[in-house]
């Protein structure tokens, strides 16, 4: 078989399950790890003389370093939080096609992704700031219990990881050399400031001072995401 090629660009109508298609070409991985935005994404990479590479990246709990390797091209179809993925049936599907371009891929997350309702309603009321988990599923007019199931069914991740990552992309975008580390800590729901260091380093991989000097953490966490 031949390796699939790219038609021309079409710009696509996006499924209600897809929130971004981003492009890459040139190096890759020298600009640091990628931060956790509890996004999943669709990712095709295409190398000089090889066939386009399909994978569908996993939530992330930690940074991740990507390979560092030149690209001839890469793009990604950001799926939108709570995404549930085909992953085998649609990376067949991609792999058996002759030619390509993002309006096709995205007629085949059409068919291969879906998001239950319930599940993106309960996300986007743990994103909001300064709400407790507990807050959240009386808002949502469920018990704790039912919220817990929902998400762990749906997105395989607890409340807590939402609510967590939500606070801290959050802090993150805020975040500009304060005159008080602790007032921040506390404005951005965090304990103290010790409280917040430790937030950063398991999420980010650096103090929160680290991360306000650094452009692209600070780039990432104000892209198309969760929280």
């Amino acid at each position: 078989m031949s390796a699939a090629t790219p038609q021309a660009s079409i710009k696509p109508s996006l499924p209600h399950t897809v929130a971004q298609v981003w492009h890459h070409s040139g190096q890759l991985g020298g600009s640091g790890p990628i931060l956790p935005d509890g996004c999943r994404d669709l990712i095709v990479t295409e190398l000089e003389g090889q066939r386009p590479q399909w994978r569908v990246t996993t939530l992330y709990d930690s940074p991740q370093q990507p390979e560092r390797m030149c690209v001839q091209r890469m793009i990604g179809f950001r799926l939108a939080p709570g995404a549930q993925v085909n992953d085998p049936d649609l990376i067949t599907a991609l792999g058996q096609l002759q030619s390509w371009d993002e309006a096709t891929v995205c007629e085949l997350l059409q068919d291969y992704t879906q998001l239950n309702s319930r599940a993106s309603e309960a996300l986007g009321c743990l994103a909001e700031e300064q709400q407790t988990i507990a807050a959240s599923a009386r808002a949502l007019g469920v018990t704790l219990k039912t919220l817990q199931r929902t998400l762990a069914r749906h997105t395989n991740r607890s409340p807590v990881y939402w609510r967590q990552l939500a606070r801290i992309r959050q802090a993150a975008r805020r975040i500009n050399q304060p005159e008080s580390w602790a007032d921040f800590a506390l404005e951005t729901g965090f304990c103290d400031q010790a409280h917040m260091t430790r937030e950063f380093q398991r999420w980010f991989g650096v103090s929160p001072m680290q991360f306000a000097g650094h452009t692209s953490f600070q780039q990432q966490v104000k892209s198309i995401a969760f929280g």
